[in-house]
């Protein structure tokens, strides 16, 4: 069959090479050089079979393999794609060719491909074969075919016997550190679970029992340790556990179960660190179809989530390659190409994995996110958010405790430090800010409020108003609203400021545009798509309204004021520049340490929202409380309230922490983020 394939392709090319050419015509031997390389170059395989002589092809036959299957194979194992092909085309007149005599012609060529070890470059011969044809008129015809080598395949290749062999040297995956070279995630080893049947006195009672420390299903883990029906002695693997998971005791008590310690990725912090440094798995059939061309394999790992997937290109390194050429018996002929494999990156965190632990115990149960940064710096030293999941666990694809009692899991893989959200009077500060700097608040002007709720006179607000919460104080300025923390000041505030005015600072102050962070972070906004109404200005002046805020963008911002009015750059990584800024003179430096001022008082005058008698801790803080409440309608007694408080040390300066918790409506609103705040910095102190 093949053979008769290989025949009516060639008489189709015999053909083709006849048509248009007139009797006293002389067929141009490059023409078929033509047809082979264009062939070659777009992997039409079966066009470079018609090209070649019967002698060629009868040496294929007897290699009893097909030049299409081989070269096409070969070309996927390699990664060949592109290939181009040059020669130079030869004067024929001037080489004055005896054509009657001449039965060869040679054609030295170059060829270059693309393979999975990088561009290949090499030389070889193309040899082409007078033959004598009769055509359609019994009329003897010279044709030209190509002379098949080896050679046309790959560089090395002598023989259609030899083989090419590719072998792949799989890189160390880099690994994650805090700034301390404390470990987060780092190649070490995990425990393999498994069985040896032969040893089991009690099959389905081992089963039972393996399959209930680990919440598996029964039937699962017996068809695991079934794996090996034929050789019952072998060890059959059944669940990947953390070398610190306590279920170890109980495992070893089980007869039958043994244990082996294998490599594996450790993700030391586990739960505390998950949000932020995620994990790796098995890379899907979709990614893989994605990241074509990459030099992933069916069997590679990739990052899913969090630092692990975002400094995937970093972390995973190179894998090495060798091609090489090997004889019939398996001997190399010839190394081709050898990269030697690139290691991932170790990649090094601002982040103190003791102060994460810290926070992230802090906010316990709760579901929150916090942040501490260095204001001076940008450095981010802990970045939280709670409930979550633990790493280990979704690396080794087991089941994760904390899930049993949840309704809904997904509130464990929620970066709530990712999100924007509704900040609340933690918001005020900037506003204060702006209306220094456009003149239109004068901090010491005394502001008679006399009710707890307000509206501007003769507005068409109908029958909304902004309430605030203490009624009991008449004249308010600047330190008296900010410790008070009193909406309606502020809310008047906005107004004098205009909605134009507070959407350019807006702009100054970074909101809708990406946050210059090394994680991906949502954009903070200040409104949907514009402050159209006056109430909305009003809103927005005490942080509620549509204003929506990341917590690693509002502390970011809190920095100008003890930076002289300049805001920080936030940084993750240590190799990061710090100390640099993102906005430099966002504010003047009178401005700054006005509303520095103003925030002081909420901390240390007794009537500020945020002062606490006996601290436990040796530091000067200054910060803003913020109570979010998140309703269907202003008049609904039902509705979220978010807790916020944002305290800085201004003395030191070296400390800035931000905290948001949700839920907040049933525990006394921001007054118990403050004292978690508190909590957390005594901790530290």
């Amino acid at each position: 069959m093949k053979k008769a394939f290989f025949i009516f392709l060639i008489s189709f090319a015999n053909v083709a090479f006849l048509l248009g050419c007139s009797d006293d015509e002389k067929v141009n031997p490059e023409d078929t050089l033509e047809e082979y390389i264009e062939a070659w170059e777009t992997h039409e395989y079966d066009r470079m079979v018609a090209t070649l002589h019967t002698q060629s092809i009868d040496l294929l036959e007897e290699q009893e393999w097909s030049l299409p299957e081989r070269m096409g194979q070969v070309y996927e194992d390699l990664g060949v794609d592109q290939i181009q092909i040059t020669y130079e085309s030869r004067d024929f007149e001037e080489e004055e060719i005896d054509w009657e005599v001449t039965e060869e012609l040679q054609y030295p060529i170059e060829i270059t491909m693309a393979t999975i070890a990088g561009n290949l470059r090499y030389e070889t011969t193309i040899t082409l074969l007078k033959k004598i044809e009769e055509d359609e008129n019994d009329e003897e015809r010279e044709q030209w075919y190509i002379e098949w080598h080896p050679s046309h395949i790959f560089v090395g290749l002598d023989s259609p016997t030899d083989k090419i062999t590719v072998s792949a040297e799989l890189p160390k995956r880099g690994e994650i550190v805090d700034r301390s070279g404390r470990e987060l995630a780092v190649n070490g080893e995990v425990y393999e679970v498994g069985f040896v049947p032969n040893r089991i006195d009690d099959f389905d009672q081992a089963t039972e029992d393996v399959a209930r420390l680990f919440n598996m299903d029964v039937d699962r883990v017996r068809n695991l340790a079934n794996a090996y029906p034929n050789n019952p002695d072998w060890f059959a693997p059944v669940q990947r556990m953390p070398l610190s998971d306590a279920r170890l005791d109980d495992l070893l008590e089980i007869g039958g179960v043994l244990i082996n310690r294998i490599p594996g990725r450790e993700y030391q912090y586990g739960e505390s660190l998950a949000q932020l440094i995620g994990y790796i798995g098995p890379i899907t059939a979709e990614e893989l179809e994605a990241l074509e061309g990459e030099g992933y394999t069916s069997t590679s790992v990739i990052g899913k989530r969090g630092l692990e997937s975002v400094y995937e290109e970093r972390l995973r390194g190179e894998r090495g390659v060798t091609i090489a050429v090997t004889d019939e018996a398996g001997n190399t002929k010839d190394v081709i190409i050898k990269n030697e494999a690139i290691d991932g990156e170790t990649i090094t965190l601002t982040i103190d994995a003791e102060l994460q632990e810290m926070l992230a115990n802090t906010i316990g149960d709760d579901y929150g996110a916090g942040v501490v940064m260095n204001p001076t710096t940008g450095e981010v030293l802990a970045l939280v958010s709670q409930p979550s999941y633990d790493s280990n666990f979704n690396y080794l694809n087991m089941r994760d405790p904390r899930t049993e009692a949840l309704d809904d899991i997904n509130v464990l893989y929620e970066r709530r430090f990712q999100y924007a959200y509704s900040p609340g009077s933690v918001f005020k500060p900037f506003t204060a800010a702006i209306g220094i700097e456009e003149g239109t608040l004068d901090p010491n002007e005394t502001i008679t409020i006399t009710d707890k709720s307000w509206q501007p006179e003769g507005s068409n607000w109908g029958g909304y108003e902004v309430v605030r919460f203490y009624d009991h104080v008449t004249n308010v300025d600047l330190n008296t609203g900010m410790k008070y923390s009193d909406n309606i000041y502020f809310a008047q505030q906005a107004l004098h400021i205009g909605a134009e005015k507070m959407e350019s600072w807006a702009e100054v102050f970074g909101f809708e545009e990406p946050i210059p962070f090394e994680f991906p972070l949502y954009a903070s906004n200040l409104a949907n798509e514009s402050l159209s109404s006056d109430i909305l200005v009003a809103d927005t002046g005490y942080g509620q309204g549509q204003v929506q805020m990341n917590v690693v963008h509002l502390s970011t911002l809190y920095t100008m004021f003890v930076n002289d009015g300049s805001v920080v750059q936030p940084v993750l990584l240590e190799d990061e520049a710090t100390g640099e800024w993102w906005k430099e003179d966002v504010i003047s430096e009178q401005t700054a340490a006005i509303v520095l001022d103003s925030i002081i008082s909420v901390t240390n005058d007794p009537n500020g929202t945020a002062y606490r008698e006996n601290l436990g801790y040796n530091r000067s803080m200054a910060g803003k409380t913020g109570t979010a409440e998140l309703k269907d309608t202003r008049d609904s007694e039902d509705g979220k309230e978010l807790g916020w408080y944002v305290a800085l040390d201004y003395d030191e300066k070296d400390i800035l922490v931000t905290m948001m918790i949700e839920h907040v409506e049933d525990l006394g609103g921001s007054g118990y983020v403050v004292d978690l705040v508190n909590e957390f910095l005594r901790l530290i102190d």
